[in-house]
């Protein structure tokens, strides 16, 4: 069993920087890419002409990404917004699956229409998700390690941020990926809150 208080020692003291490979084409950079993970409260949002119904706020998982879109002339440069862009998210935890390897809570979300110039992208890890990854009903905030968030264009990474240096989470020795558990704004309860402060999801 690896030593929690270690493996994060290891995690936190390296460079927090990440490489990636630059998109072909030129038609779109992305750059200044800075995720900062925290906590939210389940919010509590009022309706008229309903039942109200008594529940407990959850603690939530909270991944807000900042990052900069240069495009290039021919699709419009600075007044102009591109298709499509995929955030792949990483979230390396404190739990260990019954082979010793590191848990990772993951998820794909898919952002579109995304205006030059600078832009915010959020996305969710929900109270049930928590539970399912760390089999234990008050997980947090304190039980995330490492994280990582890869920027892709038409498949290929263009851009990212990491509290680890490298592809850490493809590392199958180490880390046991949980696929799905990080979910797009739209699909939680948090999806009527901030207007226009994060892109748009494609939400097929």
């Amino acid at each position: 069993m690896i030593n929690k208080a270690i493996l994060f020692f290891c995690l936190s003291a390296l460079p927090l920087t990440m490489s990636f490979a630059q998109n072909a084409s030129q038609e779109i950079r992305v750059k200044q890419v800075k995720a900062t993970v925290a906590a939210q409260m389940t919010p509590n949002i009022q309706a008229q002409f309903v039942t109200e119904k008594r529940w407990k706020p959850k603690t939530w998982i909270e991944i807000d990404t900042e990052f900069e879109v240069e495009l290039a002339q021919a699709l419009g440069g600075e007044l102009a917004a591109y298709g499509s862009l995929e955030f792949k998210y990483y979230l390396a935890t404190s739990a260990r699956d019954k082979d010793g390897k590191t848990i990772v809570m993951s998820g794909a979300i898919n952002h579109v229409n995304i205006p030059a110039g600078d832009n915010r992208a959020l996305a969710y890890v929900s109270p049930s998700a928590l539970r399912r990854a760390l089999s234990k009903e008050d997980g947090g905030k304190n039980d995330v390690i490492a994280y990582a968030v890869a920027v892709s264009a038409g498949g290929t990474i263009i851009a990212g941020d990491s509290s680890v240096k490298g592809k850490w989470w493809e590392d199958t020795a180490k880390f046991a990926i949980m696929d799905g558990l990080v979910v797009a704004k739209a699909k939680t309860p948090f999806s009527v809150l901030w207007g226009d402060y994060d892109v748009q999801t494609d939400t097929k």
